[in-house]
């Protein structure tokens, strides 16, 4: 009886096995994660709006929101995109210093001084506020990143169809980004600075980094890596007028493309030019800036928002960021040579 027993709850026990996944949750809490933010949009808390800032143009404000991830979250998700409602699945605000003085919110900013980096994040269009922080959050937390999360929210309209006036905010915007660029780096001491932009952010983060790097090429050497995310950027303009400002050896350099990025094929409608971050034929490629095509990897809906929502690519970005490897030593990247005329170039694909 013993012995047949036993004989059937091995055969359910490898049954089961081969029929379901095991998940292991770990018991290690979470560390709440400090989101400090410098926005010029203009603050609506106050008159009782269920967020903290609207989408119209204002002086320069600083603050620290604390949020909590929750154990429901994985890599690579965003359940809600809402901090002060709906089901917050995956990361709850805990704590909130709202439009505090510049000289606290750098004091707290650089009060840990056993941290090495800063990751300064500038997102993109049809982006609030409150989404831009949240994916501030959870990139921080899904990179493990150890240093201090910074984002930048300019006044994106954060609808669809805001597309022409969100253009016109990242222009009147990138005067007040290339002030907080250069005191960002002025104060940073023995810290290094990591950019990263998504979509129509690096027009305006490019376009800021080049006015401060023109004023002080020596803040070069504060930056340690940038992140393009599919720029929606002229990329004519961005090989001609912006790439010389940014090859350099001392810097990692990434930029992330694909050719199944809708927004930005709707981008080039618009614009009448090919996004640089948009295959049309071949990519971008420039020397000094390493270019990945994200193509053969699966990708999120429109194919736009893959740096924060694509496992893939986040391993990637984490390999740049807290090991500084070049594509060639990370293990996922293949290369692709390309002519261009009698020069021979090359850029990354990821292994299927």
């Amino acid at each position: 009886m013993h012995t047949w027993l036993f004989m059937m709850l091995m055969v359910f026990s490898l049954l089961s096995g081969c029929s379901s996944h095991v998940f292991v949750e770990s018991n290690m809490k979470q560390k709440p994660i400090d989101v400090f933010y410098a926005t010029d949009r203009n603050f609506i808390r106050e008159s009782g709006a269920d967020e903290f800032y609207g989408n119209d143009r204002d002086s320069l404000t600083f603050g620290v929101l604390r949020l909590e991830r929750l154990p429901e979250h994985t890599i690579g998700t965003m359940e809600d995109e809402t901090l002060t409602g709906g089901k917050r699945h995956d990361f709850v605000l805990v704590d909130k210093k709202l439009r505090i003085k510049k000289e606290e919110f750098f004091s707290r900013l650089f009060r840990d001084k056993e941290k090495r980096d800063i990751l300064l994040y500038v997102h993109g269009y049809n982006t609030s506020f409150d989404e831009a922080a949240l994916i501030m959050a959870q990139v921080a937390s899904d990179l493990d990143f150890r240093g201090d999360a910074v984002f930048y929210s300019w006044p994106s309209t954060g609808k669809l169809l805001g597309y022409v006036r969100d253009q016109n905010n990242t222009d009147w915007s990138r005067k007040q980004l290339a002030s907080f660029l250069r005191e960002l780096a002025a104060k940073a001491g023995k810290k290094s600075i990591c950019l990263l932009a998504h979509s129509m952010g690096n027009r305006e983060l490019l376009g800021a980094l080049v006015d401060l790097l023109h004023d002080k090429p020596d803040y070069k050497e504060k930056i340690r890596v940038i992140v393009l995310a599919a720029p929606d950027v002229d990329s004519g303009i961005f090989c001609r007028d912006i790439a010389p400002f940014l090859a350099d050896d001392q810097m990692l350099v990434t930029m992330y493309v694909s050719r199944r990025d809708k927004v930005l094929r709707t981008a080039k409608d618009v614009n009448g030019y090919v996004r640089a971050g948009d295959v049309d034929g071949e990519p971008t490629v420039v020397a000094g800036i390493d270019t990945v095509d994200v193509t053969n990897i699966d990708t999120v809906p429109l194919g736009h928002s893959y740096y924060a929502y694509s496992r893939h690519v986040l391993a990637d970005i984490h390999s740049i960021i807290s090991k500084g490897l070049r594509p060639e030593s990370r293990f996922s990247l293949a290369p692709v040579e390309i002519m261009n005329g009698n020069k021979k170039q090359i850029y990354w694909i990821f292994r299927r």
